[in-house]
């Protein structure tokens, strides 16, 4: 663990391998941002990716799903990420790279200061839909990752 990364109070490599497995997601991920003067946001666990090319995806806030969720500290849900170009308004690395159609993503916050520290996502290749009913899924995992229930589903 370098001084750059976080802390993991909660182990995000077993958090996301329940969702996915547990769930119909074809990509779940965590991303975090590293404690670094830049604030830079990496993808670091993942489940379902289609390789490792998910974590040379440097980020900062506001700039990518991860980025904005960070930025806002609020959800985020799009149906439509296949249909969006690098010349969009919001530049989304990891639904090209992971080939997602539709992903929804909840922020991950510091039990410390309530700080959004990550972003949890779940995101899909085919014809699936997320809604509001999705990023409760997420945050229902999230919590119970939080309070260490580890009887997840």
């Amino acid at each position: 663990m370098t001084k750059e990364q976080p802390s993991p109070l909660i182990d995000y490599q077993k958090l996301v391998n329940v969702i996915y497995y547990n769930e119909n997601f074809n990509f779940v991920g965590v991303a975090l941002q590293e404690n670094s003067t830049d604030q830079k946001i990496r993808w670091r666990y993942a489940a379902g990716n289609q390789g490792e090319r998910f974590r040379k995806i440097v980020l900062r806030p506001g700039i990518g799903i991860a980025g904005l969720v960070i930025r806002t500290g609020k959800p985020y849900w799009d149906n439509y990420v296949a249909n969006k170009n690098y010349a969009d308004y919001m530049y989304r690395p990891i639904t090209k790279i992971e080939k997602l159609t539709a992903v929804a993503a909840v922020p991950i916050f510091s039990n410390k200061a309530s700080l959004v520290t990550g972003v949890l996502l779940g995101g899909y290749r085919g014809d699936h839909v997320v809604n509001k009913f999705t990023v409760y899924l997420l945050q229902n995992y999230l919590s119970g990752a939080a309070t260490s229930d580890h009887h997840w589903r």
